[in-house]
């Protein structure tokens, strides 16, 4: 193609609070203006995306804003978007979800599929009823049915998408997210600060993620319940609750722990990349995960992991970290004790999980999706220097 190309970015679903797929946009859309300063890239955002990001002040001369109040998951937007795209003169709509509007416009549409938590475990969402998980089950077939290509966070994810609904996984493009390069080792400073701020004086254990039921913070706590580090550190859970979801509350209740866990929301940016660089151990016990972002932000910041290995978290985990059944309380138990019990066994995943953390970037998911983008629009890639 001949024009300059450009792409309507939909990042609607940066959300007024953090999120996945908040953290997927506002880290890959930066590399992309970047590598691709020819391309013209429109942001479709909301009025008040969350604050942490920094979204609303991004300004760049291959970046225009466009504030919309439509909602992701409306039938309207399978209308409105390609109506605004095609008004922008826009050559390719990138949307980072299962709804993509797919059916109308005429304009080639890029999904990312970040998981399908809800139908592969419909047992730990019962508050999303048959309808909604009917409704998901439409739009997924119909974006991996239509969409011009569709890319996926991980291998796992591909063949879930195979398997449900009969995605060829040679059609579907796996683009492994990184840890945000504000990831890293925080200073002493920065971190007496956050043990300062919300009043932990003991040495933690750090779980991150909101309170959803496949994150399995119940389990944990049962697990850490049995731990002998239970007598020495705390439990910190970082992460927003989940609509009525209070199993995690109730279960460090019942087992007399809710001294001795603690749950943090609203923390600041900065306070993350501290809590992870002060922790002890980063844990991740997901009954599912479509990647495990936090396992990489946790390594990146020099901190030992235990995480689930099955779905998307084992092939994130690689051999850089300890793996376990999400189901086996056993050997969550087991893991935690040996690790909290050794220095030397903390500092070999430190180093293990450091090298894993810096085999992802940001620039290279980029450069995987800027490579999409062209094969699209069959557009030839730039000639590089040597």
């Amino acid at each position: 193609m001949t024009a300059r190309p450009t792409v309507l970015f939909d990042a609607r679903l940066v959300l007024e609070k953090p999120t996945g797929i908040g953290q997927y946009a506002v880290s890959l859309l930066p590399e992309l203006l970047r590598l691709a300063p020819d391309w013209h890239f429109h942001l479709l955002r909301r009025p008040r995306p969350w604050d942490g990001y920094g979204l609303e002040r991004w300004d760049a001369p291959n970046l225009t804003h466009h504030v919309s109040r439509l909602r992701h998951m409306s039938p309207a937007q399978h209308v409105v978007v390609p109506r605004r795209a095609r008004a922008l003169g826009a050559h390719l709509v990138h949307y980072p979800h299962f709804d993509a509007p797919v059916a109308f416009g005429g304009i080639p549409v890029v999904a990312t599929l970040h998981d399908a938590k809800y139908i592969v475990r419909p047992e730990l969402f019962p508050a999303a009823g048959r309808t909604k998980r009917a409704y998901m089950r439409i739009c997924f077939a119909r974006t991996v049915r239509r969409a011009a290509a569709v890319m996926t966070d991980s291998h796992a994810t591909a063949r879930d998408m195979h398997r449900l609904f009969g995605a060829p996984l040679e059609r579907m493009d796996v683009v492994p997210l990184a840890a945000d390069p504000r990831f890293r080792p925080a200073s002493g400073e920065a971190q007496t600060e956050f043990r300062r701020t919300h009043s932990l004086s003991r040495p933690f254990v750090l779980s991150v993620g909101e309170r959803r039921p496949h994150k399995n913070h119940a389990g944990l706590i049962r697990a850490w319940a049995r731990s002998r580090g239970s007598e020495t550190h705390d439990l910190v859970i970082v992460g927003q609750a989940f609509r009525d979801h209070d199993l995690p509350e109730t279960v460090a209740a019942e087992t007399g722990l809710a001294d001795r866990v603690r749950f943090l929301e609203d923390i600041a940016p900065r306070h993350l990349v501290a809590a992870y660089s002060a922790a002890e151990v980063f844990v991740l016990v997901s009954h599912y995960e479509g990647f495990g972002l936090p396992i990489l932000e946790a390594m990146a910041c020099d901190t030992p992991v235990i995480a689930s290995r099955t779905t998307a978290s084992g092939e994130v985990l690689g051999d850089a970290g300890v793996g376990v059944d999400p189901e086996n309380g056993d050997e969550i138990v087991a893991a935690l004790d040996r690790l909290l019990a050794s220095e030397s066994e903390r500092a070999r995943w430190r180093e293990r999980g450091r090298a894993r953390a810096a085999s992802f970037s940001w620039g290279g998911t980029a450069e995987r999706t800027l490579e999409v983008y062209r094969r699209v629009l069959g557009a030839p890639a730039p000639i590089r220097s040597s």
